[in-house]
């Protein structure tokens, strides 16, 4: 009788401390040695854990990276070998391209007031916008909502197929006048204003290392870009593997002297620079290379 009361006692205590909040702690004390700590770069000397990690942890969630790679090739090895690669994927599309029905999000991501801050000054009447990587048009939704968007105004998305075609349903739908679609850069009007928002670290080769770089291929130089969403740091540049839910795509860490010296050679000047707090790159295993924030960035050319 005794032992069963005792025994009873101890299963109420440990259903007590198996409680959400306490499985939350444990999972932040862990995230916090594998990413923010030494012992992380311990921990991923050990196989058995970084496969443990890999299956049961990074394979089944969004916006996860994993693996430090000295090359966009060596991350696309790796991400092959975990399934599909690249953005060219109907799942993410219908994600970032919703329906005509489907209002765009009402709640700003604190970085974006910067970039409609420097819109509301720089937009004028007969501008053309070149969105690269700009989806389904989200970011021609926000500014129009906040009337930043007067006509005759150019708003001209480049995306992946898919999602220019997704783009162009929902915005036909939509009755929109002053936005259009493509999928090759070359073939976009010249800009005004370039948006680069949250895109360029996926870009295989942006700076033109083995080829063309991305100001190589617009039709002509604009005078301002507006870049949002990028991982940058002091450290070396490096590529990392980011889960998309139905695919994996290299991902690159900026090195920010190397970044920011690939615009000057061209004739921009920085005018601005912001923290963007809503992302975070956190790498297992890799401490040495979080980041607890991206940054954004303004460039003008000189005349």
């Amino acid at each position: 009788m005794a032992s069963s009361v005792v025994t009873s006692k101890l299963d109420t205590r440990d259903r007590q401390h198996d409680t959400p909040t306490a499985r939350t702690s444990m999972k932040q004390l862990f995230k916090a040695l594998m990413m923010h700590s030494a012992i992380g770069a311990w921990l991923g000397k050990l196989p058995f854990l970084k496969g443990l990690y890999l299956r049961h942890v990074w394979a089944g969630r969004m916006d996860l990276f994993y693996g430090l790679f000295g090359s966009y090739a060596e991350a696309e090895r790796f991400s092959a070998n975990i399934g599909k690669v690249g953005w060219h994927d109907d799942t993410l599309a219908e994600l970032l391209v919703r329906d005509a029905e489907v209002e765009a999000p009402t709640l700003f991501q604190t970085s974006q007031f910067a970039v409609m801050l420097w819109l509301s000054k720089l937009l004028q009447p007969g501008s053309t916008v070149v969105d690269f990587g700009g989806a389904g048009g989200i970011f021609y939704e926000l500014c129009e909502r906040y009337g930043l968007l007067k006509p005759p105004l150019s708003w001209h998305v480049v995306d992946m197929p898919d999602m220019v075609e997704r783009g162009r349903q929902r915005h036909a739908r939509l009755g929109s006048t002053m936005i259009s679609f493509g999928s090759e850069l070359a073939e976009a009007p010249a800009p005004d204003i370039m948006l680069m928002l949250g895109m360029i670290q996926y870009l295989p080769d942006p700076f033109g290392e083995q080829g063309p770089g991305i100001l190589d291929t617009v039709p002509a130089l604009p005078e301002h870009i507006l870049i949002n969403k990028i991982p940058i740091s002091d450290a070396p540049d490096a590529w990392t593997a980011q889960n998309h839910v139905s695919s994996v795509i290299p991902c690159r860490l900026f090195n920010r002297a190397k970044f920011l010296a690939y615009f000057e050679a061209r004739g921009y000047r920085l005018q601005d620079r912001w923290l963007v707090p809503e992302l975070q790159a956190e790498i297992p295993f890799h401490p040495e290379r979080t980041l607890t924030y991206f940054e954004g960035f303004y460039l003008r050319r000189q005349a």
